[in-house]
């Protein structure tokens, strides 16, 4: 187990330190930072090597354990404030400060207890060392019931939340961070009811090194689950990232060719923001420019177009995208040229036929992979084809 501590204490300090700079620009972000640095500080003062140097600092034995379960209260008050803010962010004002006063109380009466207990050696294990002793047992017993109603309390919010969650990847995390804190009131219970029958002098079913091997082991399975559906939110926001940069990429061709021929349709001022809202900008210029261009879309156009690509695809949405492009193109040429646009009726009529236009009020992400096909045929031989002999035979 002491491999497995070290690697979850790696991790734990990896995820604060990955999280310190957003928990710096994002108030929002600092209670679950706060989480992830309490947990780490926590199972670290549990390292052997650690726990004996501080309890030497001191010169009081076991102080490292008070140190851990002080530690321990603030990271669950941090993961209760998250988890309000997330699933419940109209109770987060009026919940955080009896979070606080309960935190408070708890702690107070931990040190209470603490001090009650006669400590003249530093013990390997608190909850075994001093079984005898009722002010230990209950020490150790108001933690662990703490912590099963606080983990408890953050599963159910994670849990029920996450049928709500709107992309699979915050779905995933929820459900593996309710997963994790539910595993977590697990490992208190169990605790608890060994403390339980300490109390009561009563056997117990598991031996009391058997109990601490379970104890660990539920407890790391809980922290790993929760790490990762942790990590799994951030990483799901940055494939997203990935994939608006890279649309925004695919798009830009079609971008630049329609608006040469309508710039009044960019925007002058430079964005500098997010990918998410650089695509809306491109898709959003995109269709003004298509809104102006289906203006030099005739009948006679638009019948030719749809007789060019009918070879190239019997499909309705395949011919109709084809038809769009070629439609688009001889519309830009059209206007670079500068002929006449089409009375205002009949521009409206047209507009009404682009396959561009008919897409607003969709689905955003359907949209903008139409526009990527769009963009494709677009640049097509057979578009440049048409293109060029429209212009030749003008």
């Amino acid at each position: 187990m002491t491999a497995i501590k070290l690697t979850i204490v790696v991790l734990l300090w990896m995820v604060a330190l990955w999280r310190l700079p957003a928990a710096i620009r994002r108030p929002q972000q600092r209670s679950m930072w706060v989480a992830f640095t309490g947990l780490a500080a926590a199972i670290t003062s549990s390292v052997p090597l650690l726990a004996s140097q501080i309890d030497n600092v001191t010169g009081v034995n076991n102080a490292s354990v008070l140190a851990k379960h002080m530690v321990g209260i603030v990271a669950i008050g941090a993961v209760l404030d998250f988890v309000i803010a997330m699933a419940h962010p109209h109770l987060l004002k009026a919940s955080r400060k009896p979070i606080m006063v309960i935190s408070a109380c708890i702690m107070i009466l931990m040190v209470s207890l603490y001090s009650a207990v006669p400590q003249p050696t530093r013990v390997e294990n608190f909850y075994e060392g001093y079984r005898d002793n009722a002010f230990a047992v209950g020490y150790c017993l108001t933690f662990v019931v703490y912590l099963a109603l606080a983990t408890a309390m953050a599963s159910w919010m994670c849990l029920s939340y996450s049928r709500y969650a709107a992309r699979s990847w915050l779905r995933a995390g929820l459900r593996l961070l309710g997963a994790g804190t539910g595993i977590g009131a697990v490992y208190s219970l169990f605790r608890a009811a060994h403390l339980i029958s300490l109390l009561c002098r009563s056997g117990f079913t598991f031996s009391d090194a058997q109990v601490q091997v379970i104890a660990d082991a539920i407890e790391y399975t809980a922290i790993a689950l929760i790490i990762i559906g942790n990590c799994i939110a951030p990483v799901g926001v940055l494939k997203d990232t990935v994939a608006d940069w890279n649309n925004v990429r695919r798009l830009r061709p079609l971008w630049a060719s329609l608006t040469q021929a309508v710039p009044e349709v960019v925007l002058k001022t430079t964005l500098r923001r997010r990918p998410r809202v650089m695509l809306h900008r491109v898709v959003i210029e995109i269709r003004d420019a298509a809104r102006t261009l289906s203006a030099y879309m005739t009948a006679e156009l638009r019948d030719r177009a749809h007789t060019a690509a009918a070879p190239h695809g019997h499909e309705d949405d395949r011919l109709a995208l084809m038809t769009e492009a070629l439609c688009l193109k001889a519309a830009r040429q059209a206007r670079l040229d500068g002929l006449p646009a089409l009375e205002e009726e009949r521009a409206s009529s047209a507009a009404e036929q682009s396959r561009c236009l008919d897409l607003e009020g969709t689905d955003f992400d359907a949209e903008v992979e139409r526009l990527v096909q769009l963009s494709i045929a677009y640049h097509s031989p057979t578009v440049n084809t048409f293109a060029t002999q429209l212009t030749t035979a003008s």
